[in-house]
């Protein structure tokens, strides 16, 4: 049972409060070989106003950049400042709190491998926590000067107020660290709703239908010689023969008569009204109507029967031929 335990507890998965722990722990102890515990880790999320409220005054203020853009900032007390320098100034750390001075550049120079080192520790800690990305590709700046300085230069929007209370183990001294970046919003994917069961072939039809499609309305075709042509003069008359407002017609591209049409027009545009395609009449060549061809009857054919003789006895091929035959009846094919 002990042992499942402590299997158990081996494979348990890092919280993002012991990550950032282990970042600043082994950050210390690597750049300037501070040896501090962190006893308390707090999150806030809070608007820029009441972030830069919670900063003390006397920190050490430090921007932070993201893609070479300002986007939050790294605050230091005066104790972490302190320990950070007696460390690479002395080996050690002092018995003596610190005197509460104003920082200065020299401590921003002395404490940015520190910083710089936490910040890039912490992204592949945070991985698969609920800070993962929060604080990815984050690189340090300049000092900020004041805190109205940084309200004026920084994004208003939600931030992520991340404090870490450390012991440096020496005379009950105690420092604080302040993490302050943009909330980073995850886009959910959109639920992907498969596809209903279309028919192909309506559908095929469907795109078929709403293709574009280019009719050229003609209103009259004629042959103009070259010479008439290019003596067209504006304001110039050219008559159309034969051409009437129901003499449209619309064609393809490829010239094919796709239908019939009269010009008019709909509220004062002009419009086409698409008819029934009229059968051409022939006529004469000078325009009138054809005259309906004469009757063909049998006796026309025959003539006058009487003044013809009687038929006589004739034979052909010895077959003889007494009689007149009778012509069939015109079939309607």
């Amino acid at each position: 049972m002990t042992g499942q335990n402590e299997q158990a507890k081996g494979h348990s998965p890092v919280t993002s409060s012991r990550a950032v722990r282990l970042a600043l722990t082994k950050a210390a102890n690597d750049t300037v070989g501070l040896e501090l515990t962190v006893g308390g880790v707090a999150d806030h999320i809070v608007p820029l106003d009441e972030m830069l409220a919670a900063l003390d005054d006397g920190l050490l203020l430090v921007g932070l950049t993201r893609d070479a853009q300002l986007v939050g900032l790294a605050a230091l007390d005066m104790e972490l400042r302190a320990a950070i320098v007696e460390m690479q100034t002395m080996g050690r750390l002092s018995t003596q709190k610190s005197d509460g001075r104003a920082p200065t550049g020299t401590d921003k120079i002395l404490c940015d491998p520190m910083l710089a080192a936490f910040l890039g520790a912490l992204p592949p800690a945070l991985a698969g926590t609920s800070f993962g990305g929060w604080v990815d590709d984050i690189k340090t700046q300049d000092q900020i000067d004041s805190k109205r300085w940084a309200g004026l230069n920084l994004r208003d929007c939600p931030y992520r107020l991340l404090r870490m209370t450390v012991d440096l183990g020496v005379a009950d001294r105690e420092a604080q660290i302040v993490i302050a970046l943009p909330v980073i919003t995850v886009a959910q994917e959109p639920e992907v709703t498969p596809p209903a069961c279309i028919n192909w072939s309506s559908a095929f039809q469907a795109s078929i239908a709403a293709a574009p499609a280019c009719l050229d309305a003609h209103l009259h075709r004629f042959k103009m010689a070259i010479g008439a042509a290019q003596s067209l003069a504006v304001g110039q008359v050219v008559p159309l023969p034969g051409c009437t407002v129901g003499s449209v017609r619309l064609r393809a591209p490829d010239g094919k008569i796709i239908a019939h049409a009269k010009l008019g027009q709909v509220g004062g545009m002009r419009a086409l009204r698409i008819e029934k395609q009229i059968t051409p009449e022939l006529s004469e060549l000078d325009g009138a109507p054809m005259a309906p061809p004469p009757a063909l009857g049998l006796d026309h054919m025959l003539g006058d029967a009487e003044s013809y003789p009687e038929a006589s006895e004739a034979t052909d091929l010895g077959i003889p031929m007494t009689a007149t035959a009778e012509l069939p009846a015109l079939e309607d094919n």
